[in-house]
């Protein structure tokens, strides 16, 4: 299940130019994601789908939760702050995507306090930086441990080779927006790879938005008036030689939130937020021989988000909370094919969390101070055992400690991948993952509306699946799949004012659904493709909370078409999104919508540079999410048809 073509290191672009269709849709997509090396995807024990540079560019994506809702089997949301992506029908508002596992170059990058992951303008890497991304749908503790529960994202980054001299890129669009960029990439004589990037972003946002439970006349009639602004900058460096890569990056992100979440004011300046985080790693690989490599990094990263609730009209009672997170951590990869028939890893992993901090506070009270601090750490290994020819036995299997929890975590995956022809695989997959309860879900304590709970345990997932992928000559891809998930222990803020457990954060949903996913998509000589995928889940039980599995689509459905004109030097892209009902937390339910965008691109065009016009929910069609638990608003409205103009020139 491939989006894009992310090709051997081996073939030059010369090579791919050359090719001719039937060769080309055979070339294997190597992805380091699903076991820690590199693989061909047919061969990896799950699956796996890819979006490209050539993607990004090619559909416009604006930013990773973008890309990510461009994929089989997601869909993605947003409260106006913050973006989560929903995978096969399972997306809990509120929650940060902490049941997802982001990485960037095989780095896990959801920090410790809410184990969030970022994907908006708050994320690490610009989109002009990806080389490639990489998801692995299902469960991924046995590889990675903690929080990949639903499914591995692995952003990896371009070489300084790969822009080859000075590349800038400017943009200007609706609501005020505008953005920058300038990398410098090179790749010496002497070895070293060199990358530099700084980047900007800056948005005024809708001027004006509409929220019906504030419609009064003591708050503008529901009006938001100027709260929609967004400013971010990031800058990102990455420097390999020889067998060492050390990298490095910093971005900070405000955000005004118009929706007046926890009951503060509306429509009332000073309800922002500030999202800051620093990352550096160092990394060394080397082979070893023919047959086995070894990999070692260490890195240290730190987040820290800012946030005001204004709670008076005159700034004298303004709520402050800060979360505050600084950890570092090392880990070992050992691969090697030195047995005959065998393909195995085995590796350990530590993080220690310096501080997981939590300060709430106005000028009359502290609401929360806590720290945390402690340790995760897993041994994993994994064989792929080649019985046949054409059969190949995936096992692996990871040991945590962690210590948010007592009970130490033991997470299997099994694989079993046969190739009857060249043309066709069936794979026959079991993985079970485990999620610890962040430091918010355990310790927040505000006397209003939240209450600690010291006695909350782990969340689990078990899944089995059956996936059939089909590649013809014809530049046809064709695959399907049908899933079972079982989950236990869900953690859920209890609601109910008659419980002794009220407002605190307990382990008591449990949901099962079952579900199945089909895609086609085709290529042409001409460069024309078409890409088409289908996603249905069905919920059969749920238990532990009132209201059933909410934002849970039942239907989410992709189209994508790109087309070449005026002979190749212009390309159309086109992509539609659907996504059916939704439940929320309110009494009404969130229609089910189409995101129609179209993007324009023109390459090595008008003074050699690269053109990109993309137009956003072009037929303005009415988009609603569901709204978090700390919002009135149950359903927020998204933007209308918005447009987006990019000039990029390498020199």
């Amino acid at each position: 299940m491939c989006s894009g073509q992310a090709v051997a290191q081996t073939l030059t672009a010369e090579d791919l130019m050359n090719m001719p269709l039937e060769k080309l849709v055979e070339v294997e997509v190597l992805i380091t994601g699903a076991s820690k090396y590199a693989e061909k995807a047919s061969e990896s024990p799950s699956i796996v789908e890819i979006i490209t540079a050539e993607d990004i560019h090619r559909y416009g994506y604006r930013s990773l939760a973008e890309a990510l809702n461009g994929l089989h089997g997601i869909y993605s949301s947003s409260d106006r702050n913050y973006n989560t992506v929903g995978v096969r029908g399972f997306n809990m508002t509120g929650v940060s995507n902490s049941r997802i596992l982001i990485m960037i170059d095989g780095r896990r990058m959801n920090e410790n306090v809410y184990d969030a992951a970022y994907l908006g303008e708050e994320f690490m890497l610009d989109m002009g930086l990806i080389d490639h991304i990489e998801f692995i749908p299902g469960p991924g503790s046995s590889i990675y441990g903690a929080n990949a529960m639903m499914g591995v994202v692995n952003v990896v980054s371009k070489k300084g080779s790969d822009i080859n001299g000075t590349q800038v890129e400017t943009g200007i669009g609706s609501f005020n927006t505008g953005l920058a960029r300038a990398t410098y990439g090179k790749s010496y004589k002497n070895g070293a790879n060199v990358l530099v990037s700084a980047s900007g972003y800056i948005s005024g946002g809708q001027d004006d938005l509409y929220y019906p439970e504030f419609d009064s006349f003591f708050t503008n009639n529901g009006i938001a008036h100027n709260l929609d602004d967004e400013y971010s900058k990031r800058l990102y460096g990455k420097v390999q030689k020889d067998n060492v890569t050390v990298t490095a990056g910093y971005q900070s992100r405000y955000k005004k939130n118009p929706t007046a979440p926890y009951v503060t004011l509306f429509n009332t300046q000073g309800n922002d937020t500030v999202d800051t985080q620093i990352y550096g790693e160092v990394r060394y690989n080397k082979a070893l021989n023919e047959y086995s490599s070894v990999e070692f990094r260490t890195y240290l990263q730190s987040y820290d988000s800012q946030l005001q609730y204004p709670y008076s009209f005159f700034g004298n009672y303004v709520e402050t909370t800060t979360y505050a997170g600084q950890w570092g951590g090392a880990e070992a990869t050992y691969v090697t094919s030195a047995i005959d028939g065998h393909k195995i890893v085995v590796g350990g992993e530590f993080q220690y969390d310096f501080h997981q901090r939590m300060y709430d506070s106005d000028i009359f009270n502290v609401y929360q101070d806590s720290d945390r601090s402690g340790l995760r750490s897993g041994l994993f290994a994994q064989d792929s055992y080649q019985i046949l020819d054409n059969l190949v036995l995936s096992a692996g299997l990871r040991l945590d400690q962690h210590h948010m929890i007592d009970n130490v975590q033991l997470n299997p995956r099994l694989g079993l991948i046969w190739n009857p022809k060249p043309s066709t695989t069936v794979k026959l997959l079991y993985g079970s993952a485990f999620r610890a309860p962040n430091v918010y879900e355990r310790d927040y304590d505000a006397f209003t509306f939240w209450a600690a709970n010291p006695d909350n345990e782990e969340e689990h997932i078990k899944n089995y699946e059956a996936v059939v992928e089909w590649k013809g000559s014809d530049g046809y891809r064709v695959n399907g799949s049908v899933f079972y998930n079982l989950f236990t222990d869900v953690l859920n803020k209890n609601n109910d004012p008659l419980s002794p457990d009220f407002r605190k954060y307990t382990n008591t949903g449990n949901l099962t659904s079952t579900g199945v996913e089909l895609g086609v998509e085709k290529k042409w000589d001409n460069g024309r493709e078409a890409k088409l995928s289908y996603n249905h889940t069905e919920y059969l039980e749920h238990t532990g909370t009132a209201f059933g599995p909410v934002d849970s689509p039942k239907n989410v459905a992709k189209l994508r078409y790109m087309e070449p004109f005026f002979a190749d030097r212009f390309k159309l892209a086109v992509e539609n999104i659907f996504v059916g009902r939704r439940k929320t937390l309110g009494l009404r339910d969130a229609d089910s919508y189409n995101l129609f965008n179209v993007n324009i691109t023109a390459d090595n065009w008008f003074l050699g540079a690269d053109y990109s016009l993309g137009i956003y929910n072009a037929f303005d069609g009415e988009r609603d999410m569901v709204g978090p638990f700390f919002t009135d608003q149950k359903i927020i409205p998204m933007n209308g048809r918005s447009l987006l103009f990019i000039v990029r020139k390498t020199f």
